[in-house]
């Protein structure tokens, strides 16, 4: 019996652990690292304000603005990732227009460069992807 081996797998090396999950570790090591530079900056604000009173610390007293100024943080920054998202999709077609231009003509080019080496296809799409290239530039009037 004949082991058939997947084509995406075939000659594929597996990267190791922390080189494909790095930037992630890395990543949530500096939201821990901010998160806990806030908790230290809301513990000195909330004791200094105690002592201006002229009370004593309670951790009941700081948990409370804890949770509120984290919260609040999280809130404005998730409703600023959500306003750049709306305005990138809105905007995309503006914004993306000449990199599309520049992929097609970059296509037209190797599909040239293929047909003058006599190189063919090497899947279906390709070969259609060609096909519809050819038909672009039937289409295409010169430049007088």
């Amino acid at each position: 019996m004949a082991m058939t081996t997947e084509p995406s797998a075939v000659g594929r090396k597996k990267t190791p652990h922390l080189q494909q999950w790095g930037a992630a570790y890395v990543m949530f090591l500096l939201f821990l690292a901010s998160w806990i530079g806030q908790f230290i900056a809301q513990l000195i604000e909330v004791g200094n304000e105690a002592r201006q009173h002229g009370e004593e610390f309670m951790m009941s007293e700081f948990w409370p603005k804890f949770f509120q100024a984290t919260f609040e943080n999280w809130q404005s920054e998730w409703l600023q990732l959500a306003f750049q998202a709306v305005v990138l999709l809105g905007m995309k077609h503006v914004l993306f227009k000449a990199d599309a231009a520049d992929t097609e003509q970059m296509q037209l080019d190797l599909v040239e460069i293929r047909e003058h080496l006599g190189i063919p296809p090497r899947t279906e799409h390709e070969a259609e992807e060609r096909d519809r290239i050819r038909q672009i530039r039937a289409n295409e009037v010169p430049a007088s």
